[in-house]
């Protein structure tokens, strides 16, 4: 279990947050905050502040035709840093591009004995190889699993995504496939920086060798059908002021989601395939601690996870702090692959980074934290429309949420009660759960209140708060009868906020005459979480210790 050390040390970054010890966050201190290194390469944290053009796209919806429209684009280089390769959809494309671009240059720097695509990495290293591409393993010696997924164009955008160029993650339209954010950012100072980790991995990349690593199987064009209708097919368009922050496994993840999960005032939502290790000394019951102080603290929490690893236990663990976890809706989807964080509805983390001590701490990892309203806003509507169709079986199999998230006092607040667990076995009665800061409960009956989920059925119920004042908090809890049997979902709380701060800052990195970029002084709280949480995290025995496997 979570051990008292760490609530020591989270209860220390929290008095800094609050301003108990301001010195450490004086714009003017000269304090050399220790940062925790690892090996091999040591990346550090690094934040741009930029005006930048961005894209925003997710699987199954439109990922296939983004990803192509940027390979397209190419016009002088691609590289590509990824884990697996499955999807003979895209091998086409690569040949299509060999064909009509001869002068393109592109390199692959592929996952080494990557789970689950040990042929077809073999076959697509040779298939390019054949094409005079060439190809390389990520370095067995440097990481347990090289599970990153980023691709470079024209060193000047930079593509993150949460999933592989699988079949699962950029499907044909009727294919059934994964939940996978991507992002990809145009800007050469930020492509610079990916492109120095991608040079560090090539250059410590193992040849692709077909006597050596075998030639594999040629890959598979069948796939499941699906009747999803891709409401997110359309991609987001971006440009304008924005915090940009790479971060890395194994040299900044665990900074990067702690920055996150501390940063959260109002609300925080984290999408992930599974959390392992939770109950061991390591990366893993650091991030749940973080997550349990948030909900402590004042912060609505919600996650999607899926029922694999520790899930009964993490379950336990979540209900016994009464923050609602919800598994991936399979309908539709193949599975949740994202590994995603949305903070206050401005925040957010697109990453390949999973929840367990490997990901975090041995593994290469690539993810980026955005700081913009509009941006977060786009992937807060996937997050949410997965909310609505998940299963919860494990929270007494009734959910609810609410929108706006973070409703203002002009707002009102329409409160959706999700029940489609239940519906199968006939729901009678639907009850909600009413209490306006410190006042009684009321409870409404929402039973005829009810309308279509994304589905088509008759199992999401309605009801409507009229606009509240600003610092207002509503508890909210839905219950509802089906088969004679009452389900009592979690209690949840609607925080009403006109604001809650400014998340641009000033630009945090110089730039020198030589082109390459340094770490400025930080000029603000949020610039300084990071560096808090970090200085903590070395200073506290144990708490972010790195197990060496």
């Amino acid at each position: 279990m979570i051990n008292h050390h760490k609530k020591i040390s989270l209860f220390m970054v929290t008095l800094m947050l609050s301003g108990f010890l301001p010195f450490l966050v004086s714009p003017v201190a000269s304090v050399d905050l220790p940062q925790k290194e690892y090996t091999p390469s040591a990346f550090t944290w690094q934040t741009f502040n930029k005006n930048m053009n961005v894209t925003t796209f997710v699987s199954p919806d439109g990922s296939k035709d983004t990803l192509w429209h940027f390979l397209n684009s190419a016009e002088e280089s691609i590289y590509v840093e990824i884990y697996g390769i499955n999807n003979p959809y895209i091998l086409e494309l690569i040949h299509e591009l060999h064909t009509t671009k001869p002068t393109l240059e592109m390199k692959f720097l592929i996952g080494w004995n990557s789970l689950g695509y040990y042929s077809p990495n073999d076959y697509v290293a040779n298939n390019l190889t054949l094409l005079g591409y060439p190809v390389k393993w990520t370095s067995d010696p440097e990481f347990t699993y090289a599970h990153q997924k980023f691709v470079i164009i024209d060193n000047k955008t930079t593509i993150i995504h949460s999933g592989n160029w699988a079949k699962t993650s950029f499907p044909e339209v009727g294919d059934k496939a994964n939940r996978e954010w991507s992002i990809a950012m145009t800007d050469t100072e930020v492509t610079q920086y990916y492109r120095d980790v991608f040079d560090y991995d090539w250059s410590n990349g193992i040849d692709y060798d077909a006597g050596t690593h075998g030639t594999g199987t040629p890959l598979t064009f069948t796939a499941t059908s699906s009747t999803y209708a891709r409401p997110f097919a359309t991609p987001g368009h971006f440009s304008g002021p924005m915090n940009i922050t790479p971060i890395f496994s194994p040299d900044t993840s665990l900074q990067g989601i702690l920055y996150c999960i501390i940063a959260a005032q109002a609300t925080l939502d984290i999408q992930i395939p599974y959390i392992t290790n939770w109950n061991e000394t390591g990366s893993v019951e650091t991030i749940l601690e973080a997550i349990i102080d948030a909900k402590n603290r004042g912060v609505t929490v919600r996650v999607i996870s899926e029922e694999e690893y520790d899930f009964e236990e993490v379950a336990a663990l979540f209900h016994q702090h009464d923050i609602p976890i919800v598994w991936q809706d399979t309908r539709w989807s193949t599975a949740n692959h994202n590994k995603g964080i949305i903070v206050d509805g401005r925040i957010v983390l697109i990453s390949s980074i999973n929840y367990s001590d490997n990901s975090l701490e041995n593994n290469r990892e690539a993810g980026v934290i955005i700081e913009n309203e509009d941006i977060a806003q786009w992937y807060q509507e996937v997050f949410d429309f997965d909310w609505s169709i998940a299963d919860f079986d494990h929270i007494g199999d009734v959910n609810l949420y609410w929108t706006p998230n973070i409703p203002t006092s002009a707002s009102d607040i329409n409160i959706t009660v999700y029940a489609h667990p239940l519906f199968s076995t006939g729901v009678t009665d639907v009850s909600l759960g009413v209490k306006i800061g410190a006042g009684s409960w009321n409870n409404y009956s929402i039973t005829a209140n009810v309308f279509d989920s994304a589905e088509g059925d008759p199992e999401n119920y309605m009801f409507v708060i009229s606009p509240q004042v600003d610092g207002t908090n509503i508890t909210v809890q839905a219950s509802v009868q089906a088969g004679g049997i009452w389900h009592v979902g979690e209690e949840m709380v609607i925080r009403v906020r006109n604001s809650i701060g400014s998340i641009i800052t000033t630009p945090s990195t110089t730039t020198s005459t030589s082109g390459s970029t340094t770490p400025a002084t930080p000029s603000s709280l949020a610039e300084l979480i990071p560096y808090i949480a970090i200085a903590i995290v070395a200073v506290i025995g144990g708490i972010c210790f790195v197990k060496r496997k």
